[in-house]
């Protein structure tokens, strides 16, 4: 199962649920291919000095992350899309990403948590990020059960 992450910049957010997907997914986590990629990436940039720093903090390592732009081949090739905020959905199904595969974060599955949305942290304090890692995390804990449930179903 390939699933793709996607914010603005690949620098900050989605290097970050894409870590915490990974992370969450634990056993499962050889069974799904996570990447990540931007909607106006600048190529091969290094995740944020205050991503890799709270990552790190939870024993992730993020400094070999090189930032990317979203391209067709990576919107038509994923399973599943999840992307930090609305712009980024049109922007992924404007590449050819189907649109019954493309879910904002914060709002998928229905009802999700919109009133959590996860803001872009980037030239923003630590405490900014500390929220964007915060709530990055509670939705990856909410939808990984429907990711699993996605992978039994390719099983059967």
């Amino acid at each position: 199962m390939r699933v793709l992450i996607v914010c603005t910049g690949n620098t900050c957010r989605s290097p970050l649920a894409a870590v915490a997907l990974l992370d969450e997914l634990g056993p499962d986590r050889g069974r799904v291919e996570v990447s990540s990629a931007g909607t106006a990436a600048w190529e091969g940039q290094p995740a944020s000095a205050t991503t890799i720093e709270l990552a790190a903090l939870e024993g992730i390592d993020l400094k070999s992350h090189r930032s990317r732009r979203v391209t067709p081949a990576l919107a038509r090739g994923a399973d599943l899309i999840l992307v930090m905020e609305r712009e980024h959905a049109r922007a992924v199904q404007a590449l050819g990403a189907d649109q019954t595969r493309t879910h904002v974060l914060s709002e998928w599955p229905e009802p999700g948590e919109p009133g959590l949305p996860i803001s872009d942290p980037f030239g923003a304090s630590r405490e900014a990020y500390e929220e964007c890692w915060r709530r990055i995390r509670r939705h990856v804990q909410r939808i990984v059960p429907h990711v699993r449930e996605a992978l039994r179903a390719r099983s059967a």
